[in-house]
This record gives structure tokens, C-alpha cells and sequence, in this order.
């Protein structure tokens, strides 16, 4: 008995272990996302980001523009290859923020990245609508500078919609806002206007699982499962 209790307590641990790990590449509670690569993804560079808060209705309008510069794939072998924006198009973020409350609530919010691979005129590769919530759900913001962000987002149309998952898929964005040298950075108030010099970076990224991660979540589920169903009923009965 000592044995078999042993064996399943070391099966949870497994199955617990698996389970949390392989949450952990869509994990949509902590915006600080895990240290992974996830791909495809679009890059925009000289990112220019402004608030602008209405004291009146409490509402604040964030926004992020800049330049498409690069797109990145998996080369299959867990390596990354750039396949480069041959003519760049716009990187647009925009999001609304309500005050009213004790903390500030992302209420609306889309994106939206234009480019082109090959020649031709820029076209429109990515838009999505940000997913919407408080602080630390829907968005988040920090370092010891005050000038990164991050957001989440889902997928709704564009020529590369397809390499991102499809209508409705998960991203994820961080941005780095380069407040150093501004004359108004972002102190971690949403109650007041600020803005940086257009020198930030912004990265777009796939947040769907990878098949591996899938099935990582699945064996943890299964060990769980089973080592419940055998602690409560030891003898199959």
C-alpha cells in the first residue's frame, strides 16, 4: 500500500508539473509572458506612443505607430528565419482605457500591421482586436523604466491571418517604449498624458500552442486524472 500511495503521489507531482508547464505558452493571466519564442511574429520599430486622459470622463486614448520592419518564421528545425519586410507599411496600435474605477479597465482596443514581403505596395498582413480587462489580465506595464507594455490580442483578418492561427487565434505584444531623454514618460499613471520620442520597439506574436505544448498538457491532464480516480479507489473498486 505504501508503495502504490508513493507511486501515485509521484504520478500527481508529474502530472502537475506537465500541466502547469504546458499552460504556461498560453497562459493569459500574467502579462509578463515566459521566456519562449513564439513565432511567426511582425516587428514594427520607431514606435511613437501617446496618451491623452480626459480628466472629465475619466477615458484615456493610448496609441502606438510606427514602422513594419521585419517577419519572422520557424526554419522547422527551432531555428528562426527573418524573412524581411521588403516595403515597409504602418504598425498601429490603438486602445481605450476607463478610470473611473480603482484601477484602469482596457475597454477597447485593435491593431493593425501593414507591409509587403516582396515588392508592391504595402498590404494589410495582420489586425486584431485587443483582448479587453484590468491590469495584469488584458494588459500590462513596467520595468524599472516605466516604458514597457504589453498586451494581448486576437486575430481577425489580414493576408497573414492564417500563419497567426486564423479568425479569432491568440497574440501576444510587447512593446518598449524608450521614454529615456522624453520630456513627458510614463510614470505608471493612467490618469495623466504621456509620450515618448518614436524610438520604441513593438513585436507581435503567435500565441497558439505549439502541437508539442498540446500534447504535453494532455499527458499531464491524463496523469492527474488517473492518480485521483486510483486514490480514491485504491483496490478498482
Amino acid at each position: 500500500m505504501n508503495v502504490t500511495m508513493k507511486t501515485l503521489k509521484t504520478l500527481a507531482v508529474i502530472g502537475t508539473l506537465s500541466l502547469w508547464a504546458g499552460l504556461q505558452s498560453n497562459a493569459q493571466t500574467d502579462i509578463t509572458f515566459p521566456p519562449v519564442v513564439y513565432l511567426p511574429d511582425l516587428t514594427g520599430q520607431l514606435i511613437d506612443v501617446g496618451y491623452n486622459y480626459d480628466a472629465g470622463t475619466q477615458i484615456g486614448t493610448f496609441s502606438a505607430d510606427g514602422l513594419t520592419t521585419d517577419y519572422n518564421i520557424s526554419d522547422g528545425n527551432g531555428g528562426v528565419i527573418d524573412v524581411g519586410i521588403q516595403n515597409p507599411g504602418d504598425y498601429n496600435l490603438s486602445a481605450t482605457f476607463d478610470n473611473s474605477g480603482p484601477s484602469p479597465i482596457l475597454t477597447s482596443g485593435t491593431l493593425s500591421i501593414s507591409g509587403n514581403i516582396g515588392e508592391g505596395d504595402p498590404l494589410l498582413l495582420l489586425s486584431a482586436d485587443l483582448v479587453t480587462g484590468a491590469a495584469g489580465t488584458a494588459f500590462g506595464y513596467g520595468d524599472l523604466n516605466n516604458d514597457e507594455f504589453e498586451f494581448l490580442f486576437k486575430v481577425n483578418g489580414g493576408s497573414l491571418m492564417d500563419a497567426f492561427g486564423g479568425d479569432g487565434a491568440a497574440g501576444g505584444i510587447t512593446l518598449e517604449a524608450f521614454f529615456s531623454g522624453s520630456s513627458d514618460p510614463f510614470t505608471g499613471s493612467w490618469t495623466s498624458n504621456f509620450g515618448n520620442t518614436g524610438g520604441g520597439d513593438m513585436d507581435s506574436f503567435s500565441m497558439v500552442p505549439e502541437p508539442s505544448s498540446i500534447l504535453f498538457v494532455l499527458v499531464g491532464s491524463i496523469l492527474l486524472i488517473g492518480g485521483y480516480r486510483c486514490r480514491r479507489n485504491p483496490l478498482g473498486v
